[in-house]
């Protein structure tokens, strides 16, 4: 099993890295006005297929597989890409596998995006990245559900553990508004993957990043990172990030070749680079002392997001974080 990026998934690769960089850079985020991706920066995304890159061409999409969209989604980890484009990317697998094409064509097209309903203690449901969202994705451990908006009953916008996102809590959901439902362990393995692609590609800005902090930071008159308590920071964060990489990219093949071991790397890829990415955010933190406590600076952003993607999917703590936020 080749586990190395093909020449094509190099450029894939470099491709999604460049137009990022240069379109969505993660330093926008403390500048950021609104939130929801200006209209032209969604259709920017939209243009480079990414959100069908996983389809086949007979459903609307670019006919690759679910190797190129773990890397292209890694890439948006690493920019603080929205969780709208991981829900759009999966609301579009839902809406094929349910033969809705017309969905399939408006989600990849750009002409409209999801977010994520998780559902909440009290027995409703916490909407992820709501502002614009025409559709969202309810994932838990049973199954994928894409619903429309309005199949949301009592939707009430609420202030978000991240402030450049929206949420909203709803009371009630109406299935029988749902526009597709998959129980199959296809979809929870894709959507297991690609949540640990936007995980490890969240780690590994975040190492980037405090290395590079590190570096430049002076104290004392030496840079920061000469001190052990910060070197071993940065070298537990690289060790993390390999680790998170490795387990990613045997996970992937797993998936693309319907091995017998996809279900447990998929679920193993989400977990460890949840931790991975969690853990890097908040030495990321302490690296940076107090600047790390700053809306100015980008280390709080990746942990925020950090929780977020863990809680997907039926995570035990997927409840209490946005509706913990609603108190902020």
């Amino acid at each position: 099993m080749d586990l190395y990026p093909t020449n094509d998934q190099l450029e894939i690769i470099t491709s999604a890295s460049d137009y990022l960089s240069r379109e969505l850079p993660a330093d926008r985020m403390p500048k950021q006005q609104g939130t929801t991706p200006p209209r032209g920066q969604w259709q920017g995304l939209a243009d480079m297929g990414w959100f069908g890159l996983g389809l086949s061409e007979d459903a609307g999409g670019l006919g690759l597989s679910v190797i190129e969209e773990a890397l292209v989604l890694r890439e948006f980890g690493r920019h603080l890409a929205p969780p709208s484009t991981l829900a759009t990317v999966l609301a579009a697998h839902l809406a094929a596998s349910a033969g809705k094409s017309d969905v399939v064509e408006a989600l990849t097209s750009g002409a409209q995006r999801a977010g994520f309903a998780l559902p909440a203690s009290n027995g409703g449901y916490n909407l992820l990245d709501s502002d614009g969202a025409d559709f969202f994705v309810l994932w838990t451990e049973d199954a994928g559900v894409l619903a429309p908006r309005e199949a949301f009953a009592g939707v009430t916008v609420v202030r978000a553990l991240d402030d450049s996102l929206q949420a909203a809590t709803a009371t009630g959901f109406d299935a029988g508004k749902a526009t597709a439902r998959d129980d199959g362990a296809t979809f929870q393995q894709r959507a297991r993957l690609l949540t640990a692609a936007m995980l490890t590609g969240n780690a590994e800005a975040t190492r980037d990043l405090s290395a590079e902090y590190a570096k430049t930071r002076i104290q004392f008159g030496h840079p920061i990172a000469v001190f052990q308590a910060i070197s071993h920071k940065c070298a537990d964060m690289a060790v993390d990030c390999e680790a998170s990489a490795a387990i990613l990219q045997y996970a992937a093949v797993c998936v693309r070749d319907g091995s017998p071991e996809a279900e447990l790397y998929a679920a193993s890829a989400k977990y460890v680079a949840g931790n991975a990415a969690r853990n890097a955010a908040a030495n990321s933190m302490q690296i940076h002392g107090g600047y790390g406590q700053t809306y100015e600076y980008l280390p709080h952003f990746f942990l925020k997001r950090a929780h977020i993607y863990q809680s997907l999917g039926g995570g035990a703590d997927g409840a209490v974080i946005l509706a913990a936020a609603s108190t902020l």
